[in-house]
């Protein structure tokens, strides 16, 4: 698909994800392409983490509401039962992606705040995550879906963050910080 679509991926690791073993992707949000990405780059069955909004899309929202994990983020409890159902997914064998940003954001942003229940995911389920940066995007893929336009799409996988012994904030300040130092390399 990327490549039929004048999209090519160039990808940099850190570290070599293992096929038999879970892992929660997080990255930074700024394009639809992030969501074909995590296919690219996970070796295993993958759960999305998202919006409940988007399951009434026709058709696609069938298969979204199927093989993802749903969310309305107005609601404290809803959002607890997401997670719990997340849980549920890595036992399972499947890797999550979660995006802490929220959503997509706004492309005068490098990057949001993150919110906190991914890391609590990670701490609860002891599992690594893999933090992703995502440079190009943004600029290939715009919400703006007119502007769109062919080009090189630079990926980074960084080595993964165990949360053994950390703190919610001690753990979403450590990956964030990753992505965010990666997005200022691939500014200058």
């Amino acid at each position: 698909m990327f490549y039929a679509s004048a999209i090519i991926p160039k990808i940099e690791k850190d570290a070599k994800l293992e096929p038999n073993t879970q892992y929660i992707f997080c990255s930074n949000h700024s394009s639809i392409l992030d969501v074909p990405f995590m296919f690219l780059i996970s070796k295993k069955p993958i759960s999305f983490i998202g919006k409940e909004s988007l399951a009434k899309i026709p058709i696609f929202g069938y298969y979204y509401r199927t093989f993802n994990v749903l969310v309305n983020r107005k609601s404290l409890r809803d959002s607890y039962m997401a997670f719990q159902k997340a849980g549920q997914q890595i036992k399972e064998g499947k890797n999550m992606v979660i995006f802490p940003e929220g959503g997509i954001v706004d492309n005068k942003v490098r990057l949001s705040r993150f919110k906190n229940g991914l890391f609590r995911l990670a701490i609860e389920q002891n599992i690594t995550i893999i933090p992703i940066t995502f440079a190009d995007n943004h600029s290939i893929f715009p919400s703006s879906y007119t502007k769109g336009r062919p080009g090189k799409a630079r990926v980074f996988i960084h080595k993964g963050v165990k949360p053994q012994n950390k703190d919610v904030e001690t753990l979403k300040q450590e990956v964030y910080n990753i992505i965010d130092q990666q997005l200022i390399k691939y500014e200058n």
